[in-house]
């Protein structure tokens, strides 16, 4: 998944703390055109985009996101969602994205039924971490 922000700046930092916590310890660096083109960053084009990844297994797909700066990029309604395996999880990375700053947390009202926290990065894009149960 990619995604854009007006200022990674603001949010790098975040996401160099939470995007382990959620397997993605790899982190990658690019520079991203205007027509999208992905190159390598260099001393007139220096990066714009950081990708985190899990550590590829052969043979696996690799999952990854990743976040390009657009300063033109305004915060939208749209949420990104992250699943865990556990609801324990959910409880403790709610303390962690406190204690990196993240803003807005809110907890599910029937964490019950949904085990979910939900906040926004430091420049505003909404995020969740879930442990959504299978349907049977």
């Amino acid at each position: 998944m990619r995604t854009f922000g007006f200022s990674l700046a603001a949010v790098e930092a975040f996401y160099d703390a939470l995007m382990p916590e959620l397997g993605l310890r790899v982190k990658s660096y690019g520079y991203v055109d205007l027509s999208g083109n992905w190159h390598t960053p260099s001393d007139e084009h220096p990066y714009n985009t950081v990708e985190y990844h899990e550590t590829l297994v052969p043979g696996e797909p690799e999952h990854f996101i990743g976040f390009t700066e657009d300063r033109a990029m305004r915060s939208t309604s749209t949420r990104i969602a992250f699943r865990v395996p556990r609801v324990a999880d959910v409880v403790r990375l709610r303390d962690r994205v406190r204690e990196i700053g993240a803003r807005a947390i809110e907890v599910e009202d029937d964490f019950e039924a949904y085990p979910a926290v939900f906040f926004t990065d430091p420049a505003g894009t909404a995020l969740e971490i879930c442990a959504r149960r299978p349907k049977s």
